[in-house]
């Protein structure tokens, strides 16, 4: 169940127009939870760099902690959404967005979100207009 849930993230990488390439930094499989860290570059040469901590009850797979930290090429900070309990004024506590200048409320995050915002970013390419 849990190489299933790693290898579909791994797929969405594979098919995201906002992924170049990745690496696979450290992945740990267990009977009853799971880690995976995962490094990206971007086609715009930004990075992403995500990992979340997983476990299974009542045979389905929860996201217990996660961390996507999106920046640009040169290292400054575009977005990094997480569930660490260190902002407790914001108030979708635990889950928040650290922006370049302030963190604010976020609803809990995927991988499949975290593409779609960054692809909002991207310009079209030929697969968008039809060409």
């Amino acid at each position: 169940m849990l190489e299933t849930y790693i290898q579909n993230m791994m797929q969405d990488l594979s098919v995201s127009r906002a992924v170049s390439s990745f690496r696979v930094l450290r992945t740990e499989v267990g009977d009853e939870d799971g880690y995976v860290s995962i490094k990206c570059k971007l086609s715009n040469g930004d990075v992403l760099e995500f990992a979340q901590y997983v476990i299974i009850r009542n045979r389905k797979i929860n996201v217990e902690t996660y961390s996507f930290h999106w920046q640009t090429a040169d290292g400054k900070l575009k977005k990094r959404w997480d569930n660490v309990p260190h902002h407790k004024d914001v108030d979708t506590f635990p889950n928040h967005l650290h922006l370049p200048d302030n963190v604010v409320g976020s609803s809990p995050m995927s991988l499949k979100k975290i593409l779609v915002d960054i692809e909002k970013t991207l310009p079209p390419n030929d697969k968008d207009t039809g060409a």
